[in-house]
């Protein structure tokens, strides 16, 4: 008896939601919220250590600045080594997606420590936990970023990000320090785990490039607003990847001999970029172990004046739309160079406060607000320069080292997180706070030299190109 031909598999059926927890714009949402959450966890108890040091740990008060740059600085070196393994990985892996929700694991995990802690070692257990989450979300959140966006609108797309991250590093001492005065300790991390919350949500909901193609291919016709359908290019890019590597994840031939940033390190352009970054992490985090201090010493704030503080240097962060949409028309260099360059007087004129007074407060508001609105115009630029050093350098196999690259982009971060701390602790200790501000002032002088002649904007090479070819 003939056998009945066997029926067709039923199609599988499209997630909820899918065109929006696949679209550019959720993906973007999502990272950027994933970054707030990762650097506001580093940064919330930047006000409130210097006293739950002494009063949970038993701390003696001389030996406060030192232990709060220990817990500051041993978050960077976490990140500085996790970011190129979690980078390597990542290139390996085919999700992205999951890498984002394991790094909640280490989130929650090093959250729980901090909060129960009463030991030392506690802390900084918990505080390396931090390092190792952030870099996995920074290397594979932004990896996913540069997948589902165009080249074109890079800098816009790390706009927000870079905004996420100033709001979290400068806005999580000030909320830090308002709820440790109204709530006490625990309420601080009550707030933390609010956020974590959230973020879980938001990660567990995103649909990664790679899943959103992979449905797309099933389905008659693509969903709209979906990831696939916002640039072909990355198709294009995909196909060549492959090409030029067969065997990325398994087989004996491959046209790549040897790690993809080993390849990106010999570009002075890429290098250029991590040296601007590295100098904005130094800058960035130096405030955090040095600020709160001195406003307590100087002007003799508790807690709340301690976090408040923080906040002229927060506002600024709220030009990186602009200033990434700014990017992407006019290039990276010239943002970056004049980004380092405006920070260098307000920095070294912050030797100018040195007494308590409303004159003083309200001059050291204002150098606060100039060094921030500089460190908005580097942020974004460098980021989205990481993408487009990566397009200009390996063009055939990009698709497959963006999340090292972006582990050589944290690793510059972080090799700042980790020396911010210890530098500006260490020089306001043996010389004072106006040595802190004039030696930033002259970091951040020679580092806007070295954007001018080495960052290139890849809009006005584009230019060029097609000028040339019009004249031709």
């Amino acid at each position: 008896m003939a056998m009945a031909p066997a029926a067709a598999p039923a199609p599988k059926r499209v997630p909820f939601l899918f065109a929006y927890r696949s679209s550019v714009a959720f993906i973007i949402i999502t990272v950027a919220f994933a970054v707030f959450t990762d650097v506001f966890l580093y940064g919330v108890i930047v006000p409130v250590v210097p006293f739950a040091l002494e009063s949970r740990v038993d701390i003696a008060g001389g030996q406060v600045q030192f232990w709060v740059s220990i817990l500051l600085a041993v978050y960077g070196a976490a990140l500085l080594v996790s970011s190129p393994i979690w980078g390597y990985l990542a290139d390996r892996i085919s999700s992205r997606r999951m890498p984002m929700v394991a790094g909640l694991l280490l989130l929650g995990g090093a959250t729980a420590l901090l909060c129960a802690g009463t030991s030392i070692a506690l802390l900084v257990v918990g505080r390396l936990l931090q390092g190792a989450s952030a870099a996995l979300v920074w290397t594979v959140g932004l990896a996913l970023i540069v997948d589902a966006t165009s080249s074109e609108n890079m800098g816009k797309a790390m706009g927000w990000v870079g905004m996420a991250m100033s709001a979290g590093i400068l806005s999580s001492p000030m909320l830090g320090g308002l709820v440790y005065s109204a709530g006490g300790y625990y309420a601080v991390f009550a707030m933390c785990f609010g956020l974590i919350a959230v973020d879980t949500a938001m990660r567990l909901m995103a649909i990664d490039v790679k899943t959103a193609r992979a449905w797309l291919e099933e389905a008659p016709t693509p969903a709209d607003g979906g990831i696939a359908l916002d640039d072909e290019r990355r198709h294009a890019d995909d196909s060549q990847s492959r090409t030029a590597e067969p065997t990325l994840r398994g087989g004996k031939a491959t046209s790549r001999s040897k790690p993809a940033f080993l390849t990106l390190l010999r570009s002075p352009r890429l290098l250029a970029a991590l040296w601007g970054t590295l100098v904005h992490g130094i800058v960035t985090t130096s405030f955090d172990s040095t600020l709160p201090l001195f406003v307590l010493e100087t002007f003799n704030w508790d807690s709340v004046g301690a976090g408040l503080i923080f906040l002229p240097l927060v506002t600024p962060s709220l030009l990186g739309p602009l200033v990434g949409a700014a990017c992407d028309r006019w290039g990276a260099r010239p943002l970056s160079s004049v980004g380092f360059l405006v920070a260098t007087p307000f920095l070294i004129c912050l030797r100018f406060v040195s007494s308590d007074g409303l004159s003083q407060k309200a001059i050291l508001c204002v150098l606060l607000v100039g060094v921030g609105v500089a460190m908005a115009l580097v942020l974004g630029p460098l980021m989205a320069e990481i993408t487009w050093v990566v397009e200009d350098v390996m063009p055939t196999s990009a698709q497959s080292s963006y999340a090292q690259a972006y582990g050589l982009y944290n690793m510059a971060f972080s090799g700042g997180a980790l020396l911010g701390p210890i530098i500006g602790g260490m020089i306001r200790d043996a010389a004072g706070w106006g040595t802190v501000g004039w030696t930033l002032g002259l970091v951040t002088f020679v580092t806007s030299v070295t954007q001018v002649v080495w960052i290139g904007g890849p809009l006005i090479r584009h230019r060029t190109s097609d000028e040339a070819g019009t004249e031709s």
